[in-house]
């Protein structure tokens, strides 16, 4: 014990336990199955649901997971056990996990006779598949090193696929469409051609005279891809990619799934995010940059109808099929609103295409589940966080009610807890606080005899 200035302090030297090789070399193990948890993980994503493989391999990805959360234990001194203390951030990635789980478990009441004709064979396999998945995931990412590494692994994945897209456009420019095929993967049972660099694509597309190939990229189809590529978009500098090389690479990966839907969604939530979210309190100069918000998102409803080549009057003309039995599907969704609003056998060729037209064959319970589990987080941290990584939300939500189905679509899910992992405020390492302390302050000397006593003291 040794004296310490200032009135009645004392300060205690308690001397550190000298580490010791086995100290290190645990360390050191843990350290790496820290990272190999990260690599597992990231090296499973085409693997799962609605990916590339995971029509085929869902079972090889969910192995993948579960063989990444395991390493992710192993890597955590302490394991489960370990008490990061207590986090606000938690509370979305427990709603997340909850109001998905409870969907599949409707989805069993459905089997259990609600609905005529269904089996318990299809929900247990996405409780298992989706629920078991999205726990490994924020097993990897309770970690506050692991989830930033698995953010930037995933954001440059896209960068790079969607780069590989415009590498395999340049070519086709060069040598004609169809050029450096070098292989196929099967996806449904169907294989898809592999272009060089390492481009899916799913077919090609003409636009004033020049053959596009569409890219699917890690989806199993283009509207996926989109979805992603306008994720990590807003998740750059989420993850500390600020550079506008990696914006300007997923871009044109978005662009080159020629998705309607996914052009739309992109436009609409740009809009929101640069002129109507919520920033800097009330101002004369907030008001008019949110009241010109409004206009620049009506302006990008209209570009998504109306835009060549990737709006819906184009597309209406040229695949008029596909584009009326979604709407038939999505009808029927509105009609079981009031007809059969527990759920039904499908009716039509697309049943279940996206939210509206899935309230048909799940029901309205499970439709309100999903639609929870992707809104209510952001309500809930609205007035801790503002709205601040909220955009990759929207994304999601909008591409889920407008033109993809959110059965089994796990890695949907999984990027929305992503985003909610990343949003998190990372505990504080034991060897350093999580805010500065702030430095001792003597009390204030009441008299002159007191001052004259503390001046002796020090």
């Amino acid at each position: 014990m040794e004296g310490s200035r200032g009135y009645g302090a004392v300060r205690t030297h308690v001397p550190s336990r000298p580490v010791g090789p086995q100290d290190d070399r645990g360390r050191r193990a843990r350290r790496f199955c820290s990272v190999a948890s990260v690599v597992v993980l990231v090296a499973s994503l085409p693997f799962v649901r609605p990916n590339i493989l995971g029509e085929s391999l869902s079972l090889l990805g969910f192995a993948g997971f579960a063989v990444a959360a395991v390493l992710a234990v192993a890597g955590t001194e302490g394991g489960l056990r370990r008490r990061l203390g207590p986090d606000r951030g938690a509370i979305p990635i427990a709603i997340v996990l909850g109001c998905v789980t409870a969907g599949y478990v409707w989805l069993l009441i459905q089997a259990a006779g609600v609905v005529p004709g269904r089996t318990f064979q299809y929900p247990l396999q996405g409780l298992v598949l989706t629920c078991a998945a999205l726990g490994a995931l924020a097993i990897v990412c309770q970690d506050p090193r692991r989830r930033r590494m698995v953010g930037r692994a995933v954001v440059l994945l896209l960068v790079l696929l969607s780069a590989s897209w415009a590498v395999t456009f340049l070519v086709w420019l060069v040598a004609g469409p169809g050029s450096a095929a070098i292989g196929a993967i099967p996806i449904r049972g169907y294989p898809e051609p592999l272009y060089f660099p390492f481009t899916p694509s799913q077919s090609s597309y003409a636009v004033l005279g020049t053959v596009y190939p569409r890219f699917t990229g890690l989806g199993r189809e283009p509207g996926w891809m989109a979805m992603y590529c306008a994720m990590a978009y807003f998740m750059t500098d989420m993850v500390g990619l600020r550079s506008r090389w990696f914006k300007i690479a997923l871009l044109l990966g978005l662009v080159g799934t020629l998705s309607t839907a996914g052009f739309g969604v992109f436009l609409v939530v740009w809009a929101y995010h640069r002129f109507l979210r919520a920033r800097g309190g009330i101002s004369l100069r907030n008001y008019l940059r949110q009241l010109g918000g409004l206009a620049v998102v009506g302006l990008a409803a209209w570009a998504a109808l109306e835009a060549p080549v990737f709006g819906v009057a184009t597309k209406s003309t040229q695949n008029a099929t596909s584009l009326g039995e979604r709407q038939l599907a999505t009808e029927a969704g509105i009609r079981a609103l009031t007809e059969t609003p527990l759920g039904a056998p499908p009716t039509e060729a697309q049943s279940g295409i996206n939210l509206i037209s899935d309230i048909s064959v799940d029901g309205l319970p499970f439709v309100l589940l999903i639609t929870a589990a992707l809104l209510v987080p952001v309500v809930v941290m609205w007035r801790h966080r503002g709205a601040y990584g909220d955009a990759p939300i929207y994304v999601v939500f909008l591409t889920l009610l407008l033109s993809q189905p959110p059965l089994d679509s796990t890695w949907a899910f999984g990027m929305v807890l992503l985003v909610w992992e990343l949003r998190r405020a990372d505990p504080a390492p034991p060897e350093r606080p999580l805010l500065p302390v702030p430095p001792i302050r003597r009390p204030a000397a009441r008299s002159r005899f007191l001052r004259e006593d503390l001046r002796e003291r020090s």
